[in-house]
């Protein structure tokens, strides 16, 4: 029984709707998943539906952007209430925000002699938030790039010309947040944003409730690194394909070999 924790959809940055992945996912034979759009939980009703309809297990997820020592740091909420009135107000402001990023963005690009049409980005995002991928992806049928990671690369990546930062919160407030919803707060992919591991330590005083371990862009030696802290620590592990549906970037849903019983610990802890 295998699982995969961290998934984005169409509601965020990723290019395949809620309901698509859960097909994929049981075509993977996964028996669980979990969605994690980037400061939205607009998807997550239609990922339940989808996963009932299909037999396949959903844990309620989020990724929230945050910021520790100046870098960016995600954190993922698991078992959270897609319906709770004040974390809904805080997501909203995210939203809003993300949507006035997504239109400095247009203008940065427009600077530089890239034009493309507002109207048609938004379009793109449908139900959910305005976000670089759907800019990428009009930038790839208007042929300013040949493929949208192109697009990233060459604008809209962070440190690109067209790159506009997004809100951030404190790690405690987006801790606070996630528990007052009623879920679990996970420190997202460390490899990619601490310097060094030994930044965990000082970080993990913010009073995580777990760590994701297992990440397409962790090093097994980072894994062991990881797990160890964790169990020094008395927290959680998760993990994830982080899949956004770029087929030249992302690594399969489920292509990390992720027992269920990292699940079922989440589940024990979250009552």
């Amino acid at each position: 029984m295998r699982i995969d924790l961290h998934m984005h959809s169409t509601f965020s940055d990723g290019l395949i709707t809620p309901a698509k992945l859960v097909d994929m996912a049981v075509e993977e034979g996964l028996a669980a998943i979990s969605l994690t759009d980037h400061d939205c939980l607009d998807g997550v009703n239609e990922m339940l539906a989808a996963g009932r309809k299909k037999n396949i297990e959903i844990l309620t997820g989020v990724e929230l952007s945050s910021e520790f020592k100046g870098r960016d740091l995600h954190i993922l909420g698991y078992g959270v209430d897609p319906n709770h009135p004040e974390f809904q107000d805080m997501l909203k402001r995210f939203r809003d925000t993300r949507h006035k990023r997504g239109l400095k963005i247009i203008e940065k690009l427009d600077k530089l002699g890239v034009s493309i049409d507002a109207e048609e980005v938004m379009a793109k995002s449908g139900k959910g938030s305005l976000g670089r991928p759907h800019i990428a992806a009009v930038l790839a049928e208007r042929g300013y790039v040949s493929t949208p990671v192109q697009a990233f690369d060459r604008y809209i990546a962070e440190g690109g010309p067209a790159y506009v930062p997004k809100y951030k919160m404190t790690p405690s407030e987006a801790i606070k947040y996630i528990r007052m919803a009623g879920g679990l707060a996970f420190v997202a992919h460390p490899g990619i944003f601490l310097e060094n591991i030994d930044e965990m330590y000082a970080l993990l005083e913010e009073g995580f409730d777990g760590v994701e371990v297992y990440h397409p862009k962790h090093s097994s030696e980072i894994e062991k690194e990881l797990t160890m802290i964790a169990e020094d620590y008395g927290l959680l592990i998760s993990g994830g394909s982080d899949y956004h549906g770029f087929t030249t970037r992302d690594l399969p849903i489920g292509a990390l070999d992720i027992p269920y019983e990292i699940l079922q610990k989440i589940k024990d802890r979250l009552g």
